[in-house]
């Protein structure tokens, strides 16, 4: 694992509730906010994967707790959000982290299961955030960067299309567009931030062995701008810099962590077949005299 290029203490003070962050990039975030001074609290569905986070956190001496409950729930949300707020005694940061996914297509994919990944990533994130704002408008004033932070963990796929993704993509969208919303109205309100983060694929995480079988993906990484996916590491970065003064002016953006996937497009002609048609093409231009170039 590379060395963080950030101080240890960049955090120092700030207290974090992270909703799905008992495992995958959720645990890495909780893991690197409390490396760099950060009290945290990991929020899930599944107490023993919350207990064992929990403990892994607090063997590295982080502060932390484990709050059960569902993003969907109102009351679930309020709860963990009082808690936190009772335990540690204030809440500077919301990360939006809880997800649902799984490969289907448009036609098998029934109404209900469309409504789940919508009620879990997009109403969940809402959720959250709106259940959080009496806390978050609390820290207005405090620190060097004043006012509370919101990240939203979202993704690529609603950029162009993705296969088997039509649930999620829909839900993602909704994301950054609450996002944007929350980001011009409680930016201007209350002084919150709102940001959100883009994965692309991420090793070492349930979605990524679940979505892209080993053998998918190496033939895959030929078309990858930097033929490699990414490590948890890269985004609990990525959400370190929006969380610190170094992202103090940034709000509304949604930060692609992908190295450049969502861009790339398989090759339609190879590099040897370029060189050889420019090498025609030239030839062509001598003939008649034409520019080869413009």
């Amino acid at each position: 694992m590379v060395e963080s290029p950030f101080k240890p203490n960049i955090l120092k003070g700030k207290v974090a509730l992270i909703t799905g962050g008992g495992s995958g990039i959720g645990f890495e975030i909780s893991t690197q906010f409390g490396n760099h001074g950060a009290s945290v609290a990991v929020m899930g569905r599944r107490r023993q994967v919350l207990d064992d986070a929990v403990a892994v956190l607090r063997s590295k001496g982080i502060q932390a707790i484990g709050l059960e409950g569902d993003v969907r729930k109102q009351e679930d949300a309020a709860r963990a959000l009082e808690t936190t707020v009772k335990h540690f005694g204030k809440l500077d940061i919301l990360v939006n982290g809880a997800a649902g996914n799984f490969l289907i297509s448009p036609e098998d994919l029934s109404p209900n299961g469309f409504r789940t990944v919508m009620e879990i990533d997009s109403i969940g994130t809402y959720t959250m955030c709106h259940e959080a704002l009496k806390y978050l408008k609390a820290t207005a004033g405090i620190g060097p960067s004043t006012g509370g932070l919101i990240l939203n963990i979202s993704a690529t796929l609603h950029y162009t299309a993705a296969w088997y993704q039509i649930h999620v993509s829909a839900a993602k969208a909704a994301v950054d567009s609450i996002t944007r919303s929350l980001a011009l109205e409680w930016g201007t309100d209350y002084n919150i931030r709102v940001n959100g983060i883009a994965p692309g694929p991420i090793g070492g995480t349930p979605g990524l062995r679940k979505l892209v079988p080993d053998e998918v993906l190496a033939k895959r990484r030929e078309q990858m701008p930097l033929y490699r996916v990414g490590e948890r590491w890269d985004i609990a970065m990525a959400a370190l810099y929006l969380a610190s003064d170094a992202g103090k002016y940034v709000n509304g953006h949604t930060m692609i962590v992908d190295g450049g996937l969502w861009l790339s497009r398989p090759r339609h002609i190879s590099k040897e077949d370029v060189k050889a048609l420019s090498r025609v093409v030239e030839k062509k231009s001598r003939v008649t005299g034409l520019p080869s170039k413009l």
